[in-house]
């Protein structure tokens, strides 16, 4: 899409009036005229100085496929000075065969020192009514914070990545809780979202007829991955128990390597989780039924997926699927398309977390 970033020559303090009156000038056409403002969601992010410039990138770049009125939160309570500055900027492009202008907006604040304790204040009258809102946190968060609590009010949808934290077995744990307690806006974990592709192909691995029932007769699976990558492969063990009625009944671990015993529907599964990938946070899941192995691994640079089905020795069935780029902004993107709660998701971050505390 063709279009052009306007940025407001001004910066510093403003009120909620003054930001509003310089987004209206940001929108205004060589012609005098004002292109249509074209958000179709509100989206708030909450960061940190050292992270601010590569996800105000992936804000800018999702101006274009999803249209919103976005406020970016650079927040730093440490800070002995007291302060908020405000920057802002459009994204414009011709839409439709009038050559009419619409315009996506940017609201950047760094608040520091004491206004960083109270970001809801700063965001809350800056949202455009009647338009969904999405919360963002794209590094470590607490949802026991009261900045988190007062932060998710304003919100519809909350962005997390459980990966984004070192202790990643409690991230899931709190995300867990979050999302148990009700009432509170939906969540949704960016690693849910990278484990997309593979969720899809090893469905499509069991849709052939005289496949369908091996489903019910796995014995047996392994997940390889990068240490970085623990999260992602407990959410898709997860989504394997919780989709296929395998209940957690043990596990044994050894050092980062586990072990966890299942009860399915047709007797004992073991899965196998193995930290032991060099480089790709998912780099391979394999199921054993008494029949097929079915296994989706990355390959080619991980640029590419590739699914298997082996009857004994013999190739039965073979996939290749390029990948595309998941980056930052593709990832926020997908969850800027969901409204509600993905009860797939919560059912798969339930059964991780039993698995954890087994």
């Amino acid at each position: 899409m063709i279009g052009e970033t306007r940025k407001s020559p001004g910066n510093g303090p403003m009120s909620v009036s003054e930001i509003e009156h310089e987004l209206g000038k940001l929108r205004a056409n060589d012609d005098g005229t004002l292109a249509l403002r074209s958000s179709v969601l509100n989206l708030i992010v909450v960061t940190d100085e050292e992270s601010a410039p590569e996800v105000t990138r992936s804000v800018s770049n999702l101006a274009g496929r999803y249209p919103a009125r976005a406020i970016v939160l650079i927040s730093d309570p440490d800070d002995p000075n007291p302060n908020v500055d405000a920057q802002l900027s459009a994204f414009c492009n011709v839409r439709g065969g009038g050559g009419a202008q619409v315009c996506a907006e940017q609201v950047t604040i760094h608040a520091e020192g004491p206004p960083a304790g109270h970001l809801e204040s700063l965001a809350g009258p800056l949202l455009i009514p009647d338009l969904p809102v999405f919360l963002w946190y794209p590094g470590a968060f607490s949802p026991h914070s009261p900045e988190f609590a007062a932060m998710s009010d304003l919100a519809d949808r909350v962005i997390l990545d459980s990966a984004a934290r070192e202790d990643r077995e409690d991230s899931l744990r709190e995300i867990a809780a979050l999302v148990g307690r009700g009432g509170g806006p939906a969540v949704g974990d960016l690693q849910w979202v990278g484990l997309s592709p593979w969720r899809s192909l090893l469905a499509d691995a069991f849709g052939s007829p005289e496949r369908a029932g091996d489903l019910e007769k796995i014995a047996s699976a392994e997940v390889l991955y990068a240490p970085g990558g623990e999260c992602r492969a407990l959410l898709l063990v997860g989504w394997l128990a919780s989709s296929l009625g395998w209940n957690p009944k043990g596990l044994e671990r050894d050092g980062g390597h586990r072990r966890v015993e299942f009860d399915g529907p047709s007797g004992s599964v073991a899965v196998e989780l193995s930290p032991d990938s060099p480089d790709a946070r998912l780099r391979r899941v394999r199921l054993r039924s008494p029949e097929h192995t079915f296994q989706v691994s990355r390959h080619r640079e991980h640029r590419e997926v590739k699914t298997t089905v082996m009857r004994g020795e013999e190739l039965v069935a073979e996939r290749t699927v390029h990948l595309g780029h998941f980056d930052l902004g593709v990832l926020v993107g997908e969850e800027l398309q969901f409204r509600g709660r993905d009860e797939t998701y919560e059912a798969a971050l339930r059964t991780a977390v039993e698995v954890i505390d087994l």
